[in-house]
């Protein structure tokens, strides 16, 4: 029978009025170990689902969710296109890129703020692939899906809740699959869009 384990971490930096309905506003930080809602459903061979994988590389779906208050539709597609980048690149950057095996993730947090990335390195084992990376030859992206929650004024987009799953096939010694999921909490600064907390789980099947 397949062995799956979960953990979770959520920290929430306070930032007054630039926080959608769906954040807690203050400082927090839990930590808990919890099962996985769903059982796994039925997975392919190892050998047809990397090659499926390397043929068919999988491509980051992002859609906007709720719009609260005023905010034209180019601006929106603007908004989508943004926050997508910056969560497409801690990915890349914590899970997805790089050479392995490795345990070594310098810069595994690009687009988070200077408070939440101090925040995120306490957090490295579950935010990046560097407890596992050691033990893995291979990643390879099955799932990457972000759903945004914006917040506008002045018909200007101010802060998004990115809610998002994010699933990769590991090839090594530890074989199967992680599944990562949960929210980042953005607001943008001098034009440009930046992670201030996150409500991050993540689990694996294997």
């Amino acid at each position: 029978m397949p062995s799956s384990s979960w953990a979770r971490r959520c920290a929430g930096l306070a930032l007054a009025l630039l926080v959608l309905p769906t954040t807690s506003l203050g400082l927090v930080a839990c930590q808990s170990e919890v099962d996985p809602s769903a059982s796994s459903p039925e997975r392919p061979s190892r050998d047809d689902a990397q090659a499926t994988l390397a043929s068919h590389p999988v491509e980051t779906r992002t859609r906007i969710h709720r719009v609260f208050g005023r905010l034209p539709d180019a601006r929106r597609k603007a908004v989508r296109a943004q926050v997508g980048s910056v969560v497409d690149a801690w990915w890349e950057a914590s899970y997805l890129g790089g050479s392995y095996p490795r345990s070594d993730f310098p810069q595994a947090f690009p687009g988070f703020t200077k408070a939440a990335e101090r925040r995120a390195r306490s957090d490295k084992a579950l935010l990046t692939n560097q407890t596992q990376g050691p033990r893995i030859d291979s990643v390879s992206a099955r799932h990457r899906m972000i759903a945004l929650d914006i917040l506008a004024t002045d018909r200007q987009a101010r802060s998004a809740t990115a809610s998002f799953v994010l699933k990769f096939e590991t090839g090594g010694e530890l074989v199967g699959t992680t599944t990562v999921r949960g929210r980042l909490f953005l607001v943008r600064r001098d034009g440009e869009w930046r992670i201030f907390g996150y409500d991050v789980a993540k689990g694996s099947t294997r």
